[in-house]
């Protein structure tokens, strides 16, 4: 009893942050998939699975970028968690530095007893070092969030609450042999300056053969105010393996 709890707490997929300089892609439309799956069979079956997607169309003007992420878990054949988020990002190149850039998401979690969140912003990306195999920006955005959680007895949250945030990231992006991305988001309620959501993810990613590709991930997510039962920080490696064009 005690293991498959611990599992409930450290499998829950954490999918509300998108890594957005990895998928940028290069000119033209490149895309691709990966998905990992790990099981434990014993004194407790667990089935847990993840996948990813993304398809980006570059032209002279702009990137059109979208973004899938998504998880299911299942503890003696009945799900215990899933999650899943949508990302949709259109970033205008008017200038090499200084680019607006306007975003749309949609997601889940139920370990983190979200039913669901919407959001849409705009902001600016500034692009501090361009380049192929080294690239560094920066972005702040205004984005208006709307969630519905599940939640428990006794908590005094709003099941229902709608909201403006700041939103401010930074992405690195090393490509050679090995490919290195990460991007970290600091998000705070305007209403509310204490109401803090830090969110970071990290990929390395390593070709095996051909379009075959074998990624290493590492999510982090701490809130500064979150539902009753949920913990402030969440922390998840993974290992996935997919393929690209």
């Amino acid at each position: 009893m005690h293991r498959a709890l611990l599992l409930l707490l450290v499998a829950g997929p954490l999918m509300a942050q998108v890594n957005i300089e990895h998928y940028r892609g290069k000119k033209g439309v490149t895309g691709g998939a990966r998905l990992s799956l790990s099981t434990d069979i014993g004194n407790v079956d667990v089935v847990n699975s993840d996948g990813a997607g993304h398809l980006t169309f570059n032209t002279k003007k702009g990137t059109y970028l979208a973004v899938f992420k998504g998880g299911v878990g299942f503890l003696g054949g009945k799900r215990f968690a899933n999650s899943g988020v949508l990302h949709a990002r259109y970033t205008h190149k008017g200038s090499s530095i200084w680019q607006p850039e306007i975003f749309l998401q949609g997601d889940y979690a139920k370990s983190r007893l979200l039913d669901g969140r919407s959001l849409a912003g705009a902001g600016l990306r500034w692009v501090v070092r361009p380049g192929e195999k080294f690239s560094a920006s920066l972005g702040s955005a205004l984005m208006w969030e709307r969630e519905k959680l599940s939640l428990l007895p006794g908590d005094s949250h709003e099941d229902l609450s709608s909201l403006a945030r700041a939103s401010h990231y930074i992405n690195v992006h090393l490509s050679g042999r090995v490919t290195f991305s990460t991007t970290a988001y600091y998000q705070f309620a305007l209403s509310d300056p204490d109401d803090v959501r830090v969110l970071g993810t990290s990929e390395l990613t390593t070709p095996i053969i051909g379009p075959l590709s074998q990624t290493t991930s590492l999510d982090f997510r701490t809130d500064s105010d979150p539902p009753l039962g949920v913990k402030k920080t969440d922390l998840k490696l993974a290992t996935s393996f997919g393929l690209k064009f």
